[in-house]
């Protein structure tokens, strides 16, 4: 993470960031993304897709899809995409969600509320999407096109 870390927490330059992607997004997850976050969100569904069969013809059709579901806070659902994904990485360790003043591992907390995100552009081409949960589970998602949804 460049902008969020233990050291800085930049949220200017994140957001002068976010005005840097308004060409590469669609309106409405630009529009989400200047306005709210999915900070306190609950995660709950998260797809992966390959579409490659072994049997498929184009190498435009081989390609990897995520998609996550997020509750907010104010009780709306999302649905997040990352097409053409190139990059994937999920670390997830339950061992690490600890209460602060027990040191308990928060068993029934599973993959833990959103803490903060980062989407930047790797190059023209490619979107770099970090998440951190509060359960300290980080997603790293890298792909060509990145979207949200209201459902």
């Amino acid at each position: 993470m460049k902008y969020f870390t233990e050291e800085i927490w930049d949220f200017e330059g994140y957001q002068n960031n976010l005005l840097s992607l308004k060409e590469f997004l669609n309106q409405e997850t630009f529009k989400f993304l200047q306005e709210n976050s999915f900070h306190d969100g609950m995660l709950s569904d998260i797809t992966i897709h390959n579409s490659y069969t072994g049997e498929t013809e184009e190498i435009e059709d081989s390609i990897v899809s995520v998609s996550a579901k997020i509750k907010h806070w104010n009780g709306h659902i999302y649905k997040l995409f990352w097409d053409n994904v190139t990059v994937y990485h999920l670390d997830f360790n339950i061992a690490r969600n600890r209460a602060v003043e027990t040191n308990e591992i928060l068993f029934d907390r599973g993959l833990d509320e959103w803490s903060h995100d980062e989407l930047t552009l790797k190059n023209e081409n490619t979107f770099r999407h970090e998440i951190i949960l509060f359960s300290k589970t980080t997603l790293v998602i890298e792909c060509a096109h990145f979207s949200i949804q209201s459902i």
